[in-house]
């Protein structure tokens, strides 16, 4: 592994993610530091011809990616930055961590990493920052997680996902402040629309007539009730066995999955 890259992707990492409007967003953890290097590698990997930026030994660990010596690494990068290390207590013992930037280190603005990695790896971190699970499940449908089972090495000679041409027009410049006023123009007319289509649907929307609670309705209920007996479901205690061939299906590789 590329200590001197680690640290430049981390610096990244941590300056993209110290951007977000929401200051709780601004800290990241371990879990999330590691998935977001694993992306950046996925996104270099997927422009020179298989080889990863940081040279992480990749494995697939319970049900993602993970490598320790990049676990480890990572507090010093993070220290090397000049980067905030702050420990909590947690239930989750390797939880109990989250780094940051200060605003003396916030000044680096500027990065050497490839164009491969810094466009979609901003994207990534704008939309999940530290939500924990939306981060994991993007992870897990990326295509060296699909294509491995539970132990294995981790390959990154698999194609990335087909949209990726759109997913970097996404990643343009910012809109300037004509633009902000065209579009939140464009949001308050869609607004009107739909507020008066619903008024509309009111209108022509049919009323049900409620049920007459007579000694016919009750009469029916009881018939209905009669001869309807509710089976007691008794508890069972058992072992179910998965078949380990379910890691080699193609349905993991379906990343409309929820």
């Amino acid at each position: 592994m590329n200590t001197q890259k680690l640290t430049e992707l981390i610096r990244f990492i941590l300056t993209v993610s110290s951007q977000d409007e929401d200051w709780r967003c601004r800290e990241l953890g371990p879990i999330h530091v590691i998935k977001y290097v694993y992306l950046a590698d996925m996104y270099y990997a997927a422009e020179n011809g298989g080889k990863t930026f940081t040279g992480t030994a990749w494995k697939f660990y319970h049900f993602g990616p993970w490598d320790l010596e990049l676990y480890q690494e990572i507090p010093n990068a993070v220290k090397a930055i000049g980067g905030d290390i702050r420990t909590f207590e947690s239930e989750h013992e390797k939880d109990g961590v989250r780094f940051s930037l200060t605003d003396d280190t916030l000044q680096h603005n500027d990065t050497q990493l490839p164009n491969s990695i810094i466009h979609l790896l901003r994207r990534d971190i704008q939309n999940f920052g530290s939500a924990t699970n939306d981060l994991l499940h993007y992870v897990y449908t990326t295509p060296p997680i699909t294509n491995a089972t539970p132990g294995e090495d981790l390959k990154f000679t698999h194609k990335i996902f087909p949209d990726k041409q759109s997913i970097k027009k996404e990643c343009g410049s910012p809109l300037t402040a004509k633009g902000k006023k065209r579009k939140k123009k464009h949001i308050e007319s869609v607004k009107k629309k739909i507020a008066q289509k619903r008024e509309e649907n009111k209108k022509r929307r049919i009323k049900p007539r409620p049920p007459r609670y007579d000694d016919v309705f009750f009469q029916g209920m009881m018939e209905l009730d009669q001869g309807f007996e509710n089976p007691q479901i008794k508890d069972q205690k058992g072992i179910i066995r998965v078949n380990p061939n379910v890691w080699g299906g193609d349905w993991r590789k379906n990343r409309d999955l929820p």
